[in-house]
């Protein structure tokens, strides 16, 4: 990431001890993140390969005018073969940047919070489990741009009303058109659960320096 920190995956305790015990990373297609009406995970331009916008349309008619209807309109241009493309999502705690405390809007994601503590060494295995597999992906911060941006945007770019969730994300190619798992073994022993309401409490934060998370009671 750049930087020392951490990254959180909120969910469901079971979810999470899933991903804990079998690394077993849960990867939704764009269409699920178009489709979702819940307005925190939905995003309707979520992956979208280019963002066109303007002030008026124009309809071409058979006899050669055209018409023209003021008013806003907006064009989305989705990648080429979408539905092969699969995303998984975590927060990147990353203190220089603003993103510590976290938004207690993403306590909304699950009542529990995933901590991975050695945040390259999870990196690394699921690097090697990419290759191993030979499975096409890529891994990398989310950059946040305004939300009436024009042009391209892709799976790394997302409007600056989600920016409070800080996203890491693994983006994977030549899916099954559907939902993914990718398994890169038992992180348990580089990671932590917690509840997600004390995420902010188990964690502090010396600028300059990580300190560990605090060995916290198991839910």
């Amino acid at each position: 990431m750049g930087e020392s920190g951490f990254m959180i995956k909120f969910g469901k305790m079971k979810h999470l001890l899933q991903l804990q015990n079998e690394g077993l990373l849960y990867m939704n297609p764009p269409q699920y993140f178009w489709d979702v009406e819940d307005a925190d995970r939905g995003d309707p331009f979520d992956c979208i390969a280019k963002v066109h916008r303007g002030p008026k349309i124009l309809f071409p008619l058979p006899s050669g005018k055209q018409v023209s209807m003021e008013g806003e309109w907006t064009l989305r241009i989705p990648p080429p073969e979408h539905a092969e493309i699969n995303i998984f999502c975590m927060y990147a705690l990353r203190a220089l940047v603003g993103s510590f405390p976290v938004d207690e809007r993403n306590f909304r994601f699950g009542a529990h919070a995933l901590v991975v503590l050695n945040v390259a060494e999870f990196l690394r295995r699921t690097e090697f489990t990419l290759k191993s597999k030979r499975i096409s992906g890529d891994g990398n911060l989310v950059e946040y741009v305004d939300d009436k941006h024009v042009g391209d945007l892709g799976p790394f770019r997302k409007f600056r009303k989600f920016a409070y969730q800080s996203e890491w994300r693994l983006v994977c190619n030549n899916g099954p058109a559907g939902h993914r798992g990718i398994r890169i073994g038992s992180i348990a022993d580089i990671s932590v659960i917690i509840r997600s309401k004390e995420v902010n409490k188990e964690i502090s934060v010396d600028f300059g320096d990580f300190k560990q998370v605090a060995e916290p009671d198991r839910p």
